[in-house]
């Protein structure tokens, strides 16, 4: 079980023996207060000076109380600063259905941990692709909801105008049941769905085979389906202004505690902080007004009741144990299909469907902000 922390709990942990999530069994990734327990956010040198958590995070005792039972705590992505699944520290959860190949970062092992048959849904983060790139990788089903909708306290920060809770499954009823609890009582949208539109220039950026993939599998699931392209920006511009904004808030939430605290890093993940360190007011501010443009044109090419349809990777996971350069091209590649979601704060869920040359890949289904119960109710259409 390489994908749990050595500090996992020694017991199950549950609040409540009923409720919508009776008899259902998860884990959690390792950056939630689980109450006496410490957390590492995948690095030891944190998990030592860490303090006990006095309560649970909001949203994890809203799962507890609904029957539901914690086995486990997750490896994650060293600070999360990484969409491959790889920690120096811990090491590479197992990613049972593309064997040999990395699991998709940062919520590694809460994905790998769905890849066997011993939980009923798992629990990461998203602010960059967290958990729609593990979700594609491992063919899991799994969901970056709109931004805000589920309460974050207790959850340590990586970007907070980015970062989300997310959740992994196997079977779309408990990826329902799931997010019905987690999404509960919060704003929500009264716009009805309309039509799928393929993203045609998210579609451009994957591979070949995957291209072919995927309009094999919606000329026969939606066919006659439009098409749209996002933006007239490219999706390199996209992600790096998404960088710029991220690594400006890594140095505010995460950088002044290594500073002070001189943790041992691994070198792929120290040159990340690196670049955040640099990152200069300029820099954010023109970030920050290309955001604002990027939200204001994607409004008008996939306005409120259209869901845009595309591959949720470029590519199956790749082989593990690269080096950090060869792994760098495929986070930049990864990026430009997921920074959108961030930028815009839209939802975005990703369903197992395709097969590449070394393991899964999903199809995502991008929404307006708040028609997060609309994409869960389109699990079986697509």
């Amino acid at each position: 079980m390489n994908y749990l922390m050595p500090h996992s709990p020694k017991k199950d942990i549950s609040l409540n023996e009923y409720g919508l999530l009776s008899n259902l069994n998860f884990v959690l990734k390792d950056m939630c207060d689980v109450k006496n327990l410490k957390t590492s956010c995948g690095n030891p040198d944190f998990f030592k000076k860490c303090d006990f958590a006095n309560d649970y995070a909001p949203f994890l005792k809203d799962l507890l109380n609904e029957g539901t039972v914690l086995k486990g705590i997750t490896v994650c992505d060293e600070f999360f600063y990484s969409l491959i699944g790889e920690n120096g520290h811990y090491g590479t959860p197992t990613n049972l259905n593309a064997p040999s190949c990395v699991p998709g970062g940062s919520s590694s092992g809460s994905a790998a941990a769905l890849t066997t048959d011993l939980y009923d849904f798992s629990i990461g983060s998203d602010t960059g692709g967290s958990v729609r790139i593990p979700a594609s990788f491992c063919g899991l089903i799994g969901m970056r909801p709109t931004h805000n909708r589920i309460n974050t306290k207790g959850v340590y920060p990586m970007a907070p105008s980015f970062d989300t809770i997310g959740w992994f499954a196997n079977n779309p009823e408990i990826f329902q049941k799931v997010g019905n609890v987690l999404l509960n009582n919060i704003e929500r949208s009264n716009v009805d769905f309309k039509q799928y539109v393929v993203a045609e220039d998210l579609l451009e950026l994957c591979d070949a085979e995957v291209q072919d993939n995927f309009n094999n599998y919606i000329n026969v699931n939606i066919p006659n389906i439009n098409k749209t392209r996002l933006s007239t920006n490219t999706k390199a511009i996209i992600a790096d202004n998404f960088r710029i904004l991220q690594g400006a808030e890594v140095k505010e939430n995460i950088i002044p505690w290594i500073e002070n605290n001189k943790p041992n890093i691994s070198p792929e993940i120290r040159s990340r902080i690196d670049m955040a360190s640099k990152i200069t007011d300029i820099e954010v501010n023109r970030a920050l007004i290309f955001r604002k443009t990027l939200i204001d044109e994607i409004k008008k090419s996939l306005p409120e009741g259209t869901i845009a349809v595309f591959p949720t990777s470029p590519f199956s996971a790749p082989k593990s144990g690269q080096d950090d350069e060869s792994l760098g091209s495929f986070r930049k590649r990864l990026m430009e299909l997921t920074s959108i979601a961030g930028m815009t704060s839209r939802p975005q869920i990703t369903i197992p469907r395709l097969k590449d040359k070394s393991g899964p890949v999903g199809i995502s289904l991008l929404g307006w902000k708040y028609s997060d119960e609309i994409l869960l109710n389109k699990l079986m259409e697509i």
